[in-house]
């Protein structure tokens, strides 16, 4: 280090070369609180973007189902039927229990395809009112039967349509019409599946910093597996209506 002292108007002057700076520690320990605080809520929305991912592939499917489908209930035979879903609280065992398959006896199934070849029937015939008795009666045997269920409300619809709906029984109409289609908004509506995918995709490459996200064979290869168990799952249990 130099030192050079001159006189200027009888006073002293030092100046020094090559001294080294001062480090600014306030504005360093601001920059790094600041990043921390990003980091941190970065990681909270990511976090809560994944927990939205988990509901749209899960519980609003599960709610949807659940308060969509039909209830069952009524007289049948001379017997008042409890409503389906009374008895059952949301997320109880009882609740997840109600999502899987549901299993009828054998009689009940008969008698509910006896009763749809009965309506179908009655609609060749013309006798509208009649159809729509016999059909209404598959509700109430086999409640969560999806497949028979869509084809029954459709045909009741039919059967409204032909009475002067939507001029006359415009309420039964678009209930019969529009039960199935609300119906195959729970579990088994691709959208759900479609979006949680999308979203879950999002959120694994926004937390690597990827903001290309490539497809890979590998996830091609998965989808494409995914799709064609989905497919045969629809198959069996029912294409939901468009």
């Amino acid at each position: 280090m130099n030192n050079k002292s001159n006189n200027n108007n009888g006073r002293a002057v030092i100046k020094f070369k090559d001294a080294p700076p001062f480090a600014d520690v306030s504005s360093s320990s601001s920059s790094s609180g600041e990043e921390e605080e990003w980091t941190t809520s970065r990681r909270a929305l990511l976090a809560g973007k994944a927990g939205l991912v988990l509901c749209e592939a899960t519980i609003f499917p599960w709610l949807s189902e659940f308060y969509t489908r039909p209830k069952g209930g009524g007289i049948l035979d001379g017997f008042d039927i409890p409503r389906a879903n009374d008895d059952i609280r949301p997320f109880s065992r009882a609740f997840f229990e109600s999502l899987l398959p549901a299993e009828y006896s054998e009689y009940d199934v008969l008698r509910a395809k006896e009763c749809l070849k009965t309506g179908e029937g009655l609609m060749g015939e013309e006798k509208w009112d009649q159809a729509i008795v016999s059909l209404q009666q598959i509700e109430k045997l086999i409640p969560r039967e999806y497949k028979m269920n869509q084809k029954a409300k459709l045909l009741i619809a039919d059967c409204y349509k032909a009475l002067g709906a939507p001029q006359y029984f415009n309420e039964e109409y678009l209930e019969a019409k529009g039960s199935v289609w609300w119906w195959g908004r729970g579990l088994r509506w691709p959208g759900w599946y479609i979006i949680a995918y999308l979203g879950a995709r999002h959120v694994f490459f926004e937390s690597k910093n990827d903001k290309v996200g490539e497809a890979s064979i590998t996830e091609g290869i998965l989808i494409s597996v995914l799709g064609i168990s989905y497919l045969m799952l629809l198959n069996q249990f029912g294409l939901p209506d468009l």
